[in-house]
């Protein structure tokens, strides 16, 4: 289909990604795609219980649209992934930037876009590209490559290009995110650093992406003081950052995606639905609408009513879904769900369990590795949860203690939350009392203060290993005298990538991509 063919109403529609609830197309999405002709969906974990059904489900869709649909997720790896049932998950950014290797990150690319592309999804929400240069930051972390520019650049190229063998990649979220200390889902951030800091690190990564022909951007609900001259607009509603250095000063031809326009950085400040308009007026191409049925419609209304009034002109509008036509004409396909069947998922697994070896990162006693089966384990594991609304309640279907004991060791497995709470650490130490090593799987223990605090009661009591499933900014809160083994996730990858470090199967070869 030509632009020139399409009615105002279709084009509108074209530009807009809306989510939605449960695993069937029900008569709200239906309705937004056959009678609204939305230009995209948004599929999140609601939407996901498996391979099969996923699908299944965007089969339906497609079937429903007078234009193919955009069908994309955030399948980042590590702590945000949608498609967890039927399909590998890549150990996560900052474990790939602690091994470091482009080819490891390619080949996790590749994987991902490959069974994405079997599911029927056309355009995956990654590679995140900010730069980890703040400690504190309450959503990336994980999210990550690490806190050097180049790595990130160069590990990020290697994402988009695998992923577009595929699918389409959306760099994120541009000019950065790593340096907050506010999560945009609760409130607007500030990044207020120069342009010639945010031309050194933050704007590094996406040079190489678009240099590279990363198919899409997505813009940040962040405020940058040194590019948007009109105090407290983020990003995603500034032309400044949009047109005058993502389009012009960086030579960007691609789509230009919105975040979620539900967040609270942009809800609370300025409106959902004032907001799309806003966004288009400053450059954006597509608006991410993730939840709300009567959100969605007033978006779409607001932004078909301020082009017929002429506040967007209909010459604007056309290049967009210009854009937009030109991204599906090389990424959507038909759906053929029996195309799983085609895909060898254990080698896949495989693949990732070995990334995730490779990043392991070894900080301290390291004469405690191989795990000598003659010795009686107690395997600690904290419950995986999500620290932040980016993320899921990880399902996660295998265990260290499972893994292990599968191994052939003897293991007494217990449990614990997080925030450990007082009464449920006395079994623990009562358990670690009768065996000979201790390994503790941690989240983010720097945190915690209480489970910090178990920690340093086991380790002077027993020899102890901890397994770091998220950020190794937590080393700050380990006692002394331990070996720290940072996995950077929790992801069924990162477990059987651990252990086979701790069995000697694997070397530790990973390095800190972050300052601890």
């Amino acid at each position: 289909m030509n632009v020139s063919d399409m009615c105002i109403e279709a084009k509108v529609g074209q530009m807009m990604i809306f989510g939605f609830a449960g695993l069937e197309a029900d008569d709200h999405v239906q309705k937004m795609v056959s009678e609204w002709g939305i230009g995209g969906v948004v599929l999140f974990k609601r939407n996901c219980r498996h391979a099969r059904q996923v699908a299944e489900l965007n089969q339906h869709l497609q079937t429903l649209a007078a234009v193919p649909l955009f069908i994309a997720t955030d399948q980042e790896g590590g702590s945000v992934a949608r498609l967890t049932s039927g399909a590998s998950v890549s150990p996560g950014n900052m474990a790939l930037g602690a091994a470091g290797d482009p080819q490891w990150t390619g080949l996790a690319a590749r994987v991902t876009g490959s069974e994405l592309q079997a599911c029927g999804i056309n355009m995956n929400l990654a590679p995140v590209l900010d730069v980890s240069n703040n400690p504190e930051n309450p959503v990336i972390g994980v999210r990550s490559f690490g806190e050097d520019p180049q790595l990130v650049a160069e590990l990020g190229a290697a994402a988009v290009e695998g992923y577009q063998h595929y699918v389409a990649a959306v760099a994120k979220h541009f000019p950065g995110h790593g340096d907050t200390s506010v999560d945009s889902h609760r409130a607007m951030p500030s990044v207020d650093v120069s342009m010639e800091r945010l031309e050194a690190v933050e704007l590094v990564p996406f040079r190489r992406a678009i240099a590279g022909g990363v198919t899409a951007v997505m813009t940040a609900h962040i405020y940058f003081p040194a590019i948007e001259p009109d105090p407290g607009v983020p990003a995603t509603l500034s032309s400044a950052v949009l047109t005058d250095l993502l389009r012009q000063h960086l030579g960007f031809g691609g789509l230009i995606l919105t975040d979620c326009m539900e967040m609270d950085a942009i809800a609370k400040g300025f409106g959902t639905t004032e907001a799309a308009v806003r966004t288009i007026e400053a450059g954006a191409d597509c608006v991410l609408v993730s939840h709300t049925p009567t959100v969605q419609r007033q978006c779409l209304e607001a932004v078909l009513e301020a082009v017929k009034t002429g506040r967007i002109s209909e010459e604007r509008v056309d290049r967009s879904v210009g854009r937009i036509l030109a991204a599906k004409e090389r990424f959507v396909q038909p759906v053929f769900p029996e195309n799983l069947e085609t895909l060898d998922i254990g080698f896949h697994q495989d693949s990732m369990a070995n990334a995730a070896a490779a990043a392991v990162t070894a900080h301290g006693r390291a004469s405690l590795l191989p795990l000598d089966k003659s010795r009686r384990l107690l395997v600690v594991e904290t419950i995986a949860g999500a620290e932040t609304v980016a993320e899921d309640v990880m399902d996660v279907p295998v265990s260290l203690g499972g893994e292990l004991q599968e191994m052939g060791y003897d293991v007494q497995r217990a449990f614990a939350v997080p925030d450990v709470e007082p009464e449920d650490m006395e079994p623990v130490v009562a358990a670690a009392a009768e065996r000979d090593i201790i390994v503790f799987v941690s989240q983010d223990a720097h945190r915690f203060p209480e489970q910090a605090r178990l920690l340093a009661e086991l380790a002077a009591m027993k020899p102890l290993i901890v397994m770091g499933g998220k950020t190794p900014y937590e080393l700050r809160a380990m006692p002394e005298d331990i070996l720290y083994l940072a996995a950077y996730g929790m992801q069924p990858a990162n477990v059987r990538g651990m252990a086979a470090v701790l069995s000697g199967k694997a070397a530790p070869g990973g390095r800190f991509p972050v300052s601890v």
